[in-house]
Protein backbone atom coordinates (compact mmCIF):
# COMPACT_ATOMS: atom_id res chain seq x y z
CA UNK A 1 0.00 0.00 0.00
CA UNK A 2 1.44 3.61 -0.88
CA UNK A 3 0.92 5.43 1.96
CA UNK A 4 2.34 2.99 4.26
CA UNK A 5 5.96 3.70 5.54
CA UNK A 6 6.10 0.54 7.12
CA UNK A 7 5.01 -1.61 3.82
CA UNK A 8 8.52 -2.05 2.48
CA UNK A 9 9.64 -4.50 5.53
CA UNK A 10 6.80 -6.83 4.14
CA UNK A 11 7.42 -9.54 1.31
CA UNK A 12 6.24 -8.04 -1.64
CA UNK A 13 4.39 -11.28 -1.97
CA UNK A 14 2.03 -10.29 0.78
CA UNK A 15 -1.53 -9.35 0.05
CA UNK A 16 -3.67 -6.90 0.84
CA UNK A 17 -5.91 -9.44 2.44
CA UNK A 18 -3.30 -11.08 3.87
CA UNK A 19 -1.99 -8.03 5.23
CA UNK A 20 -5.16 -7.14 6.93
CA UNK A 21 -5.35 -10.28 8.41
CA UNK A 22 -2.09 -10.05 10.04
CA UNK A 23 -3.12 -6.65 11.12
CA UNK A 24 -6.13 -8.34 12.97
CA UNK A 25 -4.57 -10.72 14.63
CA UNK A 26 -2.14 -8.26 16.13
CA UNK A 27 -4.84 -6.32 17.47
CA UNK A 28 -6.68 -9.51 19.04
CA UNK A 29 -3.40 -10.68 20.27
CA UNK A 30 -2.64 -7.49 21.97
CA UNK A 31 -5.70 -6.96 24.02
CA UNK A 32 -5.50 -11.23 25.14
CA UNK A 33 -2.00 -10.45 26.34
CA UNK A 34 -2.23 -7.11 27.37
CA UNK A 35 -5.55 -7.15 29.92
CA UNK A 36 -5.81 -10.74 30.88
CA UNK A 37 -4.61 -11.05 34.15
CA UNK A 38 -6.09 -7.50 35.22
CA UNK A 39 -7.75 -7.33 38.45
CA UNK A 40 -12.02 -6.34 38.50
CA UNK A 41 -13.85 -5.78 41.87
CA UNK A 42 -16.46 -3.79 40.89
CA UNK A 43 -19.10 -3.71 38.13
CA UNK A 44 -18.99 -0.82 37.06
CA UNK A 45 -15.16 -1.44 36.27
CA UNK A 46 -16.36 -4.01 33.26
CA UNK A 47 -17.98 -0.95 31.09
CA UNK A 48 -14.91 1.25 31.70
CA UNK A 49 -12.42 -1.87 30.83
CA UNK A 50 -14.47 -2.26 27.40
CA UNK A 51 -14.27 0.91 26.43
CA UNK A 52 -10.63 0.96 27.05
CA UNK A 53 -9.47 -2.08 25.12
CA UNK A 54 -11.62 -0.85 22.27
CA UNK A 55 -9.43 2.57 22.42
CA UNK A 56 -6.33 0.34 22.16
CA UNK A 57 -7.11 -1.60 19.66
CA UNK A 58 -8.34 1.31 17.51
CA UNK A 59 -4.89 3.32 18.49
CA UNK A 60 -2.76 0.53 15.75
CA UNK A 61 -3.00 1.55 12.46
CA UNK A 62 -5.34 0.54 10.05
CA UNK A 63 -7.87 -0.62 12.75
CA UNK A 64 -11.94 0.69 11.93
CA UNK A 65 -13.79 -0.69 14.40
CA UNK A 66 -13.57 -2.72 17.66
CA UNK A 67 -16.19 -3.67 20.12
CA UNK A 68 -15.41 -5.48 22.95
CA UNK A 69 -17.65 -7.40 25.47
CA UNK A 70 -17.11 -8.66 28.89
CA UNK A 71 -18.66 -11.40 30.54
CA UNK A 72 -17.56 -11.53 34.02
CA UNK A 73 -18.86 -12.73 37.86
CA UNK A 74 -18.17 -10.10 40.31
CA UNK A 75 -17.79 -11.55 43.70
CA UNK A 76 -19.39 -9.66 46.37
CA UNK A 77 -18.21 -6.41 47.83
CA UNK A 78 -18.15 -7.19 51.56
CA UNK A 79 -14.82 -8.19 51.77
CA UNK A 80 -12.12 -5.82 50.25
CA UNK A 81 -9.56 -8.87 49.38
CA UNK A 82 -12.19 -9.91 47.15
CA UNK A 83 -11.71 -9.73 42.84
CA UNK A 84 -11.59 -11.34 40.15
CA UNK A 85 -9.23 -11.53 37.45
CA UNK A 86 -10.00 -11.34 33.35
CA UNK A 87 -9.61 -14.18 31.50
CA UNK A 88 -9.51 -14.33 27.37
CA UNK A 89 -12.97 -16.75 27.79
CA UNK A 90 -14.26 -13.10 29.45
CA UNK A 91 -14.23 -11.05 26.55
CA UNK A 92 -15.61 -11.15 22.99
CA UNK A 93 -14.20 -8.97 20.55
CA UNK A 94 -14.76 -8.07 16.95
CA UNK A 95 -11.92 -6.17 14.86
CA UNK A 96 -12.61 -4.86 11.62
CA UNK A 97 -9.48 -3.72 9.94
CA UNK A 98 -9.28 -2.07 6.53
CA UNK A 99 -5.74 -3.05 4.92
CA UNK A 100 -5.61 -1.43 0.93
CA UNK A 101 -8.61 -2.62 -1.18
CA UNK A 102 -9.03 -4.79 1.85
CA UNK A 103 -11.06 -5.76 4.83
CA UNK A 104 -10.87 -8.28 7.69
CA UNK A 105 -14.05 -8.64 10.23
CA UNK A 106 -11.94 -10.62 13.29
CA UNK A 107 -13.29 -12.38 16.23
CA UNK A 108 -12.41 -13.36 19.70
CA UNK A 109 -14.94 -15.47 21.76
CA UNK A 110 -15.24 -18.56 23.52
CA UNK A 111 -16.42 -21.46 22.04
CA UNK A 112 -18.66 -23.79 24.51
CA UNK A 113 -17.97 -26.64 21.98
CA UNK A 114 -14.57 -26.47 21.60
CA UNK A 115 -13.91 -25.35 25.37
CA UNK A 116 -11.58 -22.79 24.09
CA UNK A 117 -11.24 -19.27 23.34
CA UNK A 118 -11.27 -18.83 19.34
CA UNK A 119 -9.54 -16.31 17.82
CA UNK A 120 -10.64 -16.32 14.21
CA UNK A 121 -11.45 -14.45 10.98
CA UNK A 122 -15.43 -14.11 10.74
CA UNK A 123 -15.18 -11.83 7.21
CA UNK A 124 -12.52 -11.05 4.21
CA UNK A 125 -13.11 -9.51 1.09
CA UNK A 126 -11.96 -6.58 -1.40
CA UNK A 127 -13.59 -3.11 -0.49
CA UNK A 128 -15.59 -2.03 -3.11
CA UNK A 129 -14.06 1.62 -4.69
CA UNK A 130 -17.31 3.39 -3.83
CA UNK A 131 -16.75 2.33 0.00
CA UNK A 132 -12.91 3.17 -0.28
CA UNK A 133 -12.05 7.06 1.26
Amino acid sequence: MQDDPASKYFSPKVTDRERAAFEAGIAIGMAIHQFTGIPIRFREEVEHLEKAIEYAIMSQPYKKFAKVKIDIEIPPNENPYRYTTLRSSNMDITVVVEYGKAYVKARLRYIPELSYTLAYIEDIGEIREETQR
